[in-house]
């Protein structure tokens, strides 16, 4: 551990979001004293002048996902290298009775079958995996599977939480019947005879699967005792673990687990664990004495990975004559499969002040696969519930929506982001628009906020990055965490090339080898504000190394050496980058960086804010809603890749109109069996439904690390659906409380508006 050095008085905060002529900003700037650890680079903030954080830096591995030369795991292949598929079960409840291998085990171009449940365990969903085969080709795999003889005693299922054990009473309408118990004191009831207004409403949320362009699976290789595995993960060393200690408890002498992830595509909660597909490569690469690639299906991937699970949810809640929420009582249900786990719904906390707030979740038990985390788990859903609430809410106080929030929001920051994001977006126009009597096509605005709470941590053991100069100038920055998709590599090139005076050019930066230093999973907005501090940490040791020769070399005191500009000196004596490199030597300068623990004070912003604003189009005559424009504000603590940055806000805005309008599993009662598991019948957001997409990143100087980065992934995901269902509300006159918002809830909307 690092000792402490001088106390460092730092300004953090923002200054007015670009455009001082938008109603409602001004600068938010404050001092702080913040203590760094001796060694670490010294903090940046609200007064650093950068050359390339911030700015529209293109993505470094661009190029190679364009053309095709960057390697997945779907990509990986070796001399003699088998395919393989695993037996799933057909039934969604039942006891495993027999399990007959061996003629599947003699047929031509089989060189391993392996059982993945034990005769006598419990058959938990269909897909739910019996065994596995590795074969020559899938074809002869496909047979082989067909051979295998799995008998299942049956049990009576249920795949609708609607009516599970403990599922609350519906009435008409899907409103939720059952009274709602007393609350302590009192205190509930007693705020509520206070109101002004009041209003009570139920919602609900479907399952949605996560998607993934790459699906699960990996490729396994045995070289003796030890493993080396290619894996499409979000978390490089804690699967490593994993299989490392499942393996052993399989009977396997592990020697040691490598596993590379150099490029994955996509994770959105769902690979977190090796699952099983990621054991059974393993298992079937061990027995058959080679390499194996299994990579799932279409199918598996939304029937056997997890999901996002659905909801219902239900609110009351009353207004003072000042509409100002003086009591919020909230009740949720929400399925985790047969674990009974994971469907817990989330709601905002900072529009309920000094109100009386209770909230009550519940898990309810069904057969199927159980859920798994995706994009701010729970948050989406309940979001949606609450935001559109408060909509209904705002429109019986005679409020409008903006207004309402503005007078209950208790976080300045996202009051600021909501004033911005209004006028940028034109809301008072659009809110003032009129639908004319008997128009077919209606338009609304909606809009909704959005939180999350992450600047990153230190790890156990601390998070660590490379720092490797080369003599020809050229820099590597190294990280064994994987990059999702989001942009890692690209932040590792930006903070190096800030910090040693270069631009991003000069830095190959590679993620996804457990070879490398350790990072964390990604997962809760970690890895950029985790890995950030340590990357400079790295490139800030790696300089004063290359600063010390320099020194000697020029004549000048080391502490006037400066990086900057591409040269290295002081004053008048400056060598060039490629120059001064040239001092290093055959052998690299090579420093490793670590993750410092975040300052003890006080950060400027703990969470996250946002805000988003949406527009959309109803054809009244077939209910077909178009989302025909968004825009949001988001902040991530400092930004650093701008372009990638704003390209998590669209995406998660893209992801937000999947959910709000297409995404739906169904599921037959009878069989237990998901009817939509491909992409022909399981709607997603395609190019011909993408609305005009716009955002602002909003950059704040949090003073929390050296670098001040915050979680970006989950926040603006939380916001996208919410703000749509609002605008639907607006066209419509009347709200669809049911995601998605599909043709038919909307004409029955209508209809029971005119009725």
């Amino acid at each position: 551990m690092s000792s402490p050095r001088d106390p460092v008085e730092i300004t953090v905060g923002y200054r007015a979001l670009g455009n001082n002529a938008l109603p409602g900003l001004q600068d938010r700037l404050e001092k702080r004293t913040v203590q760094p650890k001796e060694g670490d680079a010294p903090p940046w903030d609200a007064n650093t002048q950068f050359a390339y954080v911030g700015t529209d830096v293109d993505r470094v591995d661009g190029l190679a996902k364009a053309t095709g030369r960057a390697k997945y795991s779907y990509d990986i292949t070796f001399p003699g290298l088998l395919q393989a598929m695993i037996l799933r079960s057909p039934v969604a409840k039942g006891k495993l009775t027999g399990l007959l291998l061996d003629e599947a085990k003699g047929m031509p171009g089989i060189a391993a079958v392996v059982p993945l449940k034990e005769i006598g365990h419990q058959v938990r969903f269909v897909g739910d995996a019996l065994a596995a085969v590795a074969g020559t080709t899938l074809h002869a795999v496909r047979d082989a599977i067909e051979r295998i003889r799995a008998d299942i005693a049956a049990e009576e299922h249920n795949v609708d939480y609607i009516v599970a054990d403990k599922a609350p009473q519906l009435g008409d309408g899907g409103q939720i019947d059952e009274p709602w118990p007393e609350s302590k004191d009192n205190e509930i009831e007693q705020a509520l005879g206070t109101a002004a207004v009041q209003h009570t409403a139920t919602y609900r949320v479907e399952v949605q699967t996560h998607s993934s362009l790459e699906t699960h699976g990996g490729v396994a290789k045995w070289n003796g005792n030890d493993l080396e595995i290619w894996l499409s993960t979000q978390a490089t060393f804690g699967v490593r673990g994993e299989l490392a200690r499942a393996l052993q408890g399989k009977g396997l002498d592990v020697g040691s687990v490598t596993l590379h992830a150099e490029y994955v595509g996509g994770g959105f909660g769902s690979k977190f664990s090796a699952g099983i597909e990621g054991l059974a490569v393993c298992l079937l690469a061990h027995a058959a004495k080679a390499p194996v690639k299994l990579m799932l299906d279409r199918f598996e991937e939304h029937t056997t990975t997890g999901n996002r699970p659905g909801a219902l949810m239900q609110a009351r809640a009353g207004v003072d004559k000042d509409g100002k929420i003086v009591a919020w009582d909230w009740r949720s249900f929400g399925h985790g499969g047969f674990t009974g786990s994971g469907g817990s719904v989330a709601v905002p906390n900072y529009y309920t002040g000094a109100a009386k707030v209770r909230r009550d979740h519940k898990e309810l038990v069904i057969d199927t696969d159980p859920p798994r985390p995706m994009r701010a788990p729970g948050h989406p859903q309940g979001w949606f519930g609450a935001e559109l609430f408060l909509d209904e809410l705002a429109a019986k106080a005679g409020i409008d929506p903006l207004e309402f929030r503005l007078r209950n929001d208790a976080e300045a920051i996202r009051l600021d982001q909501w004033r911005f994001g209004a006028a940028r977006f034109g809301w008072d126009k659009g809110r003032a628009h009129q639908n004319a009597p008997g128009a077919r096509l209606l338009r609304g605005v909606g809009l909704s906020s959005a939180r999350w709470g992450n600047l990153g941590n230190q790890g156990r053991p601390p998070h660590g990055i490379t720092c490797r100069i080369h003599q020809d100038g050229t820099v590597e920055s190294r990280s064994g965490a994987q990059d999702i998709g989001v942009g890692l590599k690209t932040v590792m090139a930006i903070v190096t090339a800030e910090e040693l005076g270069i631009t991003p050019g000069h830095v190959k930066a590679t993620t996804g080898h457990t070879s490398d230093p350790s990072g964390p999973a990604s997962g809760g907005s970690m890895v950029t504000p985790s890995l950030a501090p340590a990357v400079r940490h790295a490139a800030f040791l790696a300089k004063q190394a290359l600063v010390e020769m320099v020194a000697k070399h020029l004549g000048v005191p080391m502490s006037e050496v400066q990086c900057k500009g591409g040269k290295v000196g002081a004053g008048t004596a400056q060598l060039s980058w490629a120059d001064a490199c040239k001092l290093i030597g055959p052998n690299p300068i090579d420093e490793r960086g670590t993750r410092q623990a975040n300052y003890d004070s006080k950060p400027f912003h703990p969470t996250q804010c946002g805000a988003q604003f949406a527009e959309v189009e109803i054809d009244r005559a077939t209910g077909v809603v178009r989302v025909l424009r968004m825009f949001g504000i988001q902040d991530c603590g400092l930004v650093i890749a701008k372009k990638q940055a704003e390209s998590q806000v669209l995406g998660a805005m893209i992801q937000g109109v999947s959910y709000a309008i297409h995404e739906q599993r169904i599921m037959d009662k009878r069989s237990g069996r998901m009817l939509n598991g491909d992409f022909l019948r399981y709607k997603v957001t395609g190019t011909q439904d993408l609305p005009e997409l716009a955002c602002h990143m909003h950059s704040i100087a949090n003073g929390h690390d050296s670098v001040g980065a915050a979680g970006l992934g989950e926040p603006p995901s939380v916001a996208s659906a919410a703000a749509i269902a609002n605008a639907v509300f607006h066209a419509l006159g009347t709200p669809v409380r049911h995601l998605p918002i599909t043709p038919d809830k909307v004409l029955a909307a209508l209809a029971s508006k005119k009725g």
